[in-house]
């Protein structure tokens, strides 16, 4: 979805036009970091910020708000944008981010804008116009935090018909705040005075204009229909005696005499346009029919009668939102028939045009669905491709279900896009009668069934066969659909163990320099499998900024799978704080409603990272939310998940917890006997080696080595032959962690050996220090033999990771703190907050808090300060 530029526009001030208003403006030149301007419609608050800006001595960036803006993405995009054209595009990262994932995360996605606006130092004001548009909670929440947060250098100013729904008393407190409500936009008898005579040249009495000054109670609308209606009044007296009643009635009472007082022409031309939320000439005559539109429109900004230009040259504009909601109230009124027709014509117009979006807005009010649903299916490839399923949802939801069920393209969109979503209830819909020689459908539903077949029941030859059948079917057009399609095939060969194959074929079909990003996805994951990890790493890195350079810095959602994989290698590298950052990143361009995959596996992949960190508890919590989702999304996914779920308990020693898993596991997936034993005669499915290799973990622990010999034994005999890199050297780890067990270091060592071979040129650690204990023995025996490689000597003493560890006595105690905790201190030291300290180290609010209850319990004391103080006297920092 593009963005309107003419929201940017910040509205002229004719000075010769309207009154000065330098009484307010000296309020809101006040030092204040945030201005709130609230009062009915009418009462001038755009014309009042207009003439500030003409005085400003420092940047403005400019937001006019609808109801369109009224969604967190679409809203934070326009703010994010308007930042970013007075501060040299600060803040595009974040724009990026916003519009590729959606704002599940919007506090992390402000942390990042909110550093680099403070960093480039520049002072600049931010204005939200016509705010009272915005009711959605979320919205509120993440401007609370940007208020919460505002850099120096920015100010900001909120503008609406209504006091903002958000908690601004802390601010009033705090000084601020500058508030300005409709008292204070009043019009006084001076005022007043200066825009009936001096302005009008109405030659008003002065009990006139008192008069006319309390019954408005000084509403600048009000005044100005007034103005309008008494131009064509000879008894300007009487009118101005009979003026009376409620805002509602005035308004009302008013538009009436406007409209009565124009000529047919322009009244009819003035109501027929109302239907647009913004028109040029062009646009005007093909919905109202009318030759003499441009002249008709000049003679409408001439008279004020209530346009506002969108752009400098004055070609587009728009009404005041108050006037059209009431010409469009008095056009159902006096022709409600014809109102379809017109939405018609503007249909017409902007589909012919190529404005897709805004036409298809109009065939549907003009209740011309199926030509609506036409020009959509028409898109959708483009529109799916282009901005990913979110913004095509949308769009067909606005659609009987009726029309949607019965044209073949939006329905096998519709379908497709809840499938992702892991709703395949209405897949049934494609198999109708209809749809049996539609070629696009039939595409479609094998697409579907070998979706289904790869994630849900893991019958693999059966989702390469489907997917061949889909992409023999689908026409080139569906671009991004026959994509997905090749990354399935690509995904279904590896898992069923056949991974020379899915090698020849990712690499065949990943030829080029311009590779789209889902082949580029499967290039990456089977270069992850073959232990490629430099050429994958460079792969991605390529792959991403070839995607930002087509996409103008605002990726979308695909791109998160390559960031997850990212994450993996520097995790596996154990570059945990680039891990971290990658992942993250990989979790923003999750949409919250598509690709369930990249949720499950984006914080699967968050949960080893963090327990890399030692941040166990907010691993725990990101493995659950991994493994509820691929719960219903994917069943090889869910034994991946549970597999490391039981790691992560064997790692910290909780072996009855690591049993009781297995035990449910072994229930729904495994073959083995209520004590655990395998038989040998066993195939091992490749799409289950994860259990299995967990598996092998916790007979070490019980030091029952036989079924770790036989498994490990199994993949080695698979990878050999095809290289497969990955899995082997996980599996040499842990047959010699097997020998150690058994007490025969020297097969331990000679098989470590191959291990260090294959990984040294790749720079793999995490395969090797995840492992505890029995990983120091091997690299000390190791490096007496001379075999341990040079990278991997400085983990020799430190086993589970990178954090050098400080050990000191504390009251009689022996403890250690390792880095995460000494950089925590550090900026403890310096008075930063948690958010501070979060942001500084890529974590959450939450895991900086984890890392402060730790050292305090270590120092044991309860504050921040004692705890500086003690480790500044243990000389921690």
């Amino acid at each position: 979805m593009q963005l309107l530029t003419t929201k940017f526009h910040i509205p002229g001030f004719k000075a010769d036009a309207v009154v000065s208003r330098q009484r307010i403006c000296r309020l809101i030149d006040e030092k204040s970091s945030i201005v709130i301007l609230s009062a009915p419609a009418g009462f001038g608050k755009t014309t009042l910020l207009s003439e500030w800006v003409e005085h400003c001595k420092t940047l403005v960036a400019w937001v006019s708000l609808e109801q369109s803006e009224n969604i967190p993405n679409v809203f934070w995009r326009y703010l994010i944008t308007a930042v970013a054209s007075v501060l040299n595009r600060c803040g595009q990262n974040s724009l990026e981010q916003i519009k590729s994932s959606g704002t599940s995360l919007i506090e992390n996605i402000l942390i990042e804008m909110i550093n680099e606006i403070a960093a480039e130092g520049t002072k600049f004001t931010l204005v939200l116009d016509d705010f009272h548009v915005i009711s959605d909670g979320k919205i509120h929440e993440g401007m609370e935090f940007l208020m919460d947060h505002l850099p120096s250098n920015m100010r900001m100013i909120i503008a609406g018909r209504e006091a903002p729904r958000l908690s601004i008393s802390k601010f009033r407190l705090s000084g601020k705040l500058v508030e300005i409500n409709a008292l204070q936009f009043r019009f006084n008898t001076h005022e007043t005075e200066d825009l009936l005579n001096k302005i009008h040249g109405l030659d008003l009495t002065q009990k006139d204009v008192v008069s006319l000054t309390k019954k408005t109670e000084g509403w600048i609308a009000g005044l100005v229909l007034a103005i309008l209606s008494m131009k064509e009044q000879k008894n300007k007296r009487s009118f101005i005696d009979d003026f009376t009643g409620s805002h509602r009635y005035i308004i009302d009472y008013l538009v009436e005499e406007v409209l009565s007082g124009l000529g047919d022409e322009i009244k009819n031309f003035m109501l027929k346009i109302a239907i647009l939320e913004r028109f040029c000439s062009e646009l005007c005559r093909a919905v109202t029919k009318n030759p003499d539109s441009r002249r008709i429109l000049m003679a409408m900004e001439q008279n004020n009668l209530f346009l506002i230009p969108l752009d400098n040259n004055r070609e587009w504009f728009r009404y005041h939102h108050l006037f059209r909601e009431f010409l469009l109230k008095h056009l159902m009124e006096k022709d409600p028939g014809k109102v379809k027709h017109l939405h018609a014509n503007a249909f017409v117009w902007l589909k012919d045009q190529g404005v897709v979006s805004e036409a298809f807005h109009h065939g549907v009010l003009a209740k011309n669905y199926r030509a609506a649903a036409d020009l959509l299916g028409q898109n959708a490839p483009e529109l799916f491709s282009r901005s990913g399923g979110f913004v095509l949802k949308t769009l067909i939801e606005r659609l009987p279900e009726t029309i949607v069920s019965n044209n073949p393209e939006l329905c096998s969109y519709s379908v497709w896009l809840n499938v992702l979503a892991g709703d395949f209830e209405s897949v049934g819909l494609l198999g109708r009668e209809i749809f049996k020689k539609d070629k696009t459908v039939s595409g479609f539903i094998s697409l579907i069934k070998g979706y289904r077949y790869f994630y849900q029941t893991g019958e693999f030859e059966k989702s390469i066969k489907e997917m061949k059948k889909c992409l023999q079917a689908l026409p080139e057009k569906e671009g991004l659909v026959r994509e997905m399609g090749e990354l399935v095939l690509g995904l279904s060969m590896r898992y069923s163990g056949d991974i020379g194959s899915a090698y020849e074929y990712i690499k065949k079909i990943s030829q080029g320099d311009d590779i789209p990003v889902l082949r580029a996805i499967s290039y990456a994951d089977i270069l992850c499998v073959m232990g490629k990890l430099d050429m994958a790493f460079s792969f991605i890195d390529t792959t991403i900024e070839k995607g930002k350079k087509r996409y103008g810095e605002t990726l979308v959602p695909e791109y998160g799978f390559l960031y997850i994989l990212k994450a993996d290698i520097l995790r596996e590298q154990n570059e945990i704080g680039e891990a971290l950052k990658a992942c993250k990143k990989g979790l923003y361009l999750a949409r919250n409603n598509e690709y369930v995959e990249i949720i499950f596996l984006g914080n699967l992949e968050y949960a080893r990272i963090l327990a890399a960190d030692e941040n166990h508890e907010e691993s725990e919590k990101a493995m659950a939310v991994s493994i509820e989702a691929a719960r219903v999304s994917s069943t090889w996914g869910e034994f991946m998940s549970r597999a490391y779920e039981i790691r992560m308990q064997i790692a910290r020693g909780n072996m009855d917890d690591a049993q009781e898993l297995i035990r449910k596991i072994n229930l729904q997936y495994l073959q083995l006997d209520q004590n655990l034993e395998l038989d040998q005669d066993l195939a091992i499915p490749y799409h289950k080696y994860h259990l299995y290799l967990s598996l092998c973990r916790y007979w070490l622990c019980k030091k029952q080595t036989r079924h770790v010999h036989g498994i490990t034994d199994a993949m080695i005999r698979e990878d050999l032959p095809v290289k497969g890199n990955g899995r082997l050297i996980e599996c040499y780890v842990l047959k010699a962690i097997a020998y150690h067990v058994e007490n025969d270091m020297d097969n331990a060592l000679k098989i470590l050996k191959k291990a260090f071979v294959l990984s040294e040129k790749q720079g793999q650690v995490r395969v090797y220090i995840d492992e505890g204990e029995a990983i120091l023995t091997l690299f000390k025996q190791a490096l007496k033999r001379g075999i341990l490689p040079e990278y991997l000597k400085k983990y020799i003493d430190r086993p589970k990771g990178s954090c050098e560890l400080r050990s000191v006595m504390i009251n009689e105690f022996k403890e250690t703190f390792n880095d995460r905790e000494i950089e925590v201190l550090k900026l403890m030291k310096k008075g930063g907050s948690n958010q501070d300290i979060a942001d500084t180290l890529f974590l959450s609010v939450n895991t900086v808090r984890w890392y402060a209850g730790r050292i305090f319990a270590k120092l044991n004391v309860k504050r921040r300060g004692e705890a500086v103080a003690f480790a500044e006297k243990y000389e921690l920092i």
